[in-house]
């Protein structure tokens, strides 16, 4: 059970290398990427199973680790280079009617 569970992992392994390699858009490579190191950490715990040694396990413990690391440093990066909305956006149109411009009590007619 364990060994058709690992043939599963490598061919949706395989299937996020596609997607890795053709994806349309920066944030689908990093995603496809990020599923394949996920998968590969289960793939190390299986193996700890399968072959009953628990060195596997602690491979699995610090590449995960690395992965979630590697993962806020993606994010941080692309956090820099994605313009922030203006702050009438921010709160999406909804609220208390204002439109922006000056804040509400300042420069209204006498």
């Amino acid at each position: 059970m364990i060994a058709l569970v690992l043939v599963l992992l490598c061919l949706c392994s395989l299937a996020c290398l596609g997607r890795v390699l053709r994806g349309p858009t920066l944030l689908d490579r990093i995603a496809a990427g990020d599923a394949i190191g996920m998968m590969l950490v289960v793939a190390l715990v299986l193996l700890s199973l399968l072959m009953e040694r628990a060195i596997f396990l602690d491979i699995a413990l610090v590449y995960g680790l690395l992965l979630f690391a590697d993962l806020l440093v993606i994010a941080r990066a692309l956090e820099e280079k994605v313009p922030s909305p203006p702050e009438s956006d921010r709160d999406g149109g909804a609220g208390d009617g204002h439109s922006g411009g000056a804040p509400l009590g300042e420069g209204s007619a006498p």
